[in-house]
C-alpha cells in the first residue's frame, strides 16, 4: 500500500502539469485590430459562392516587442491584407501565408470601412460572422472610418504603431474628457440595433503626419450608414445620455470668455400630457468648476449676482448643445437619442398609439424640450 501511495504521488504531478496539445504563444497571431471593407475590386458577374466580397486587413504584432521600450520600436507588427468570400476564409488565407495559428479572442478594435457601412446586407454578415463562433469578443470597440479602413490601419501613428492597443489605450483612460466621441462595443451595438434599429459608431481618422482623431460618429439604421454626425452633434447626444465628463462649455461673460469645466452630469428623460397631446422633457444637470476667466476690474467679479448670470448663461449654452442633437435627429427622422425607447420602458400603452409612425412623422412632430440645471462648485478664485 507504501508503494501504491508514493506512485499516485508520483504520477500525478506528470499528469497535472503542461497542456501537450497546445500552441505556444510565440506560434499565434495574436490579431489586435482588424479593418473590414468592402472589396473595391469586387466582381459581381462571378458566382455568389467565388465573388470576394470583403477586403480585410489583419493587425499582427510582433509579441517579442510588445513590452518595455520596445514596444513603440519600429516594425513592432506585419499587416496582412486578403480579398476573400467570406471572414472565414480569410482567416483560412491568413494561415495558410504564414507558420502561426490566427488567434481573435484578444482583437481591440474593429475597424469598419465607409463602403461596408453602405452595403446593408454585407455589413449584417460581417457581424453575423464575427459573432456567430464568438470568435472575436463582444466587448471589442468598434469604429468607423470614411474611405477604406485597411488603409487608416497601415498609416504610421507616431503615438503607438499598433492601432488596436492605440485604440484601448484611448478608451480606457478614464481621465480623458468624454465630449465629442461615445465608445461603441460591437455587444452594444447589436443590442441597440436590435431595440430600436438605431445606433452610433465613433469615427477614427488621421492626418498626413498619421496623428488620429476620434470625433464624430456614423448614424446605422438597419445595418446600414444613414449619414455622418459631426462632433457638436454628438456632445449633444452625450448629454442626452448623460455622459460628459471632464468637458469645458465656454460662454461669453461681460466681454471675456468663461470656461466652466464639468466634472459630473446627468440626464433625465420625462414625458408628459399636455393638452391632449404628449410631450417630452430631457432635463439635464451638471456640476462642475469655473477653471477660466480674466477680470476686467478691481471688484470681486465672482458674488452672488455674478455667480447667477453666469448659472443662466452656462444652462442656456447647454441647452442650446443638446438642441443641436434634438434637431439633428428630427431633420433626419432617425432617433438616435433614443427618445422612442424611454417612451416602451416608461409608457408601454402610450407607446402603442407611436411606434408604427414613429419614423413616419410621429418622432419628428414630438415636441421635446431640454432644460439645464448647472451648479458652480468652485470659481478658482484668486482676488
Amino acid at each position: 500500500m507504501n508503494k501504491l501511495k508514493w506512485f499516485i504521488l508520483l504520477i500525478v504531478p506528470l499528469v497535472l502539469t503542461g497542456c501537450w496539445d497546445s500552441v505556444e504563444i510565440n506560434e499565434r497571431h495574436i490579431i489586435l485590430e482588424i479593418a473590414l471593407d468592402k472589396n473595391p475590386e469586387l466582381d459581381l458577374s462571378q458566382p455568389i459562392h467565388e465573388q470576394t466580397s470583403y477586403r480585410i486587413t489583419y493587425g499582427i504584432p510582433d509579441i517579442g516587442k510588445l513590452s518595455g521600450a520596445d514596444s513603440l520600436a519600429e516594425n513592432v507588427k506585419t499587416n496582412i491584407t486578403t480579398n476573400s468570400t467570406s471572414i472565414a476564409t480569410s482567416i483560412d488565407e491568413v494561415e495558410r501565408k504564414t507558420q502561426n495559428t490566427v488567434m481573435l479572442s484578444h482583437t481591440k478594435a474593429l475597424i469598419l470601412g465607409e463602403e461596408l457601412l453602405k452595403d446593408k446586407e454585407l455589413f449584417r454578415a460581417a457581424v453575423d460572422a464575427l459573432l456567430r463562433d464568438m470568435k472575436v469578443g463582444r466587448s471589442v470597440t468598434i469604429l468607423a472610418t470614411k474611405g477604406l479602413a485597411g488603409d487608416l490601419t497601415q498609416k504610421e501613428n507616431p503615438q503607438n504603431p499598433i492601432m488596436g492597443m492605440y485604440i484601448m489605450k484611448y478608451f480606457n483612460n478614464r481621465e480623458r474628457a468624454t465630449s465629442y466621441a461615445k465608445e461603441q462595443l460591437l455587444g452594444n451595438f447589436t443590442k441597440e440595433l436590435k431595440d430600436t434599429g438605431v445606433s452610433t459608431i465613433p469615427i477614427i481618422s488621421s492626418n498626413d503626419g498619421g496623428i488620429i482623431q476620434i470625433s464624430g460618429a456614423a448614424l446605422i439604421k438597419d445595418y446600414e450608414l444613414v449619414t455622418w454626425l459631426d462632433k457638436d452633434v454628438v456632445r449633444g447626444e452625450l448629454f442626452a445620455e448623460g455622459v460628459i465628463q471632464r468637458a469645458p462649455v465656454v460662454v461669453d461673460y461681460e466681454g471675456q470668455y468663461l470656461t466652466y469645466i464639468i466634472k459630473d452630469q446627468q440626464s433625465k428623460i420625462s414625458f408628459k400630457e399636455n393638452q391632449g397631446v404628449w410631450e417630452c422633457n430631457i432635463d439635464i444637470t451638471a456640476e462642475g468648476d469655473i477653471s477660466e476667466y480674466l477680470s476686467s476690474g478691481y471688484k470681486n467679479v465672482f458674488n452672488e449676482e455674478s455667480i447667477l448670470e453666469i448659472t443662466k448663461l452656462l444652462e442656456r449654452e447647454i441647452e442650446k448643445q443638446v438642441n443641436v442633437a434634438v434637431d439633428k435627429s428630427k431633420e433626419l427622422e432617425v432617433d438616435f437619442l433614443e427618445i422612442g425607447l424611454e417612451m416602451y420602458r416608461k409608457h408601454p400603452k402610450q407607446w402603442k398609439n407611436y411606434k408604427d409612425t414613429w419614423d413616419k412623422g410621429s418622432y419628428r412632430d414630438l415636441t421635446v424640450r431640454v432644460g439645464a440645471t448647472v451648479n458652480i462648485q468652485n470659481t478658482g478664485i484668486l482676488q
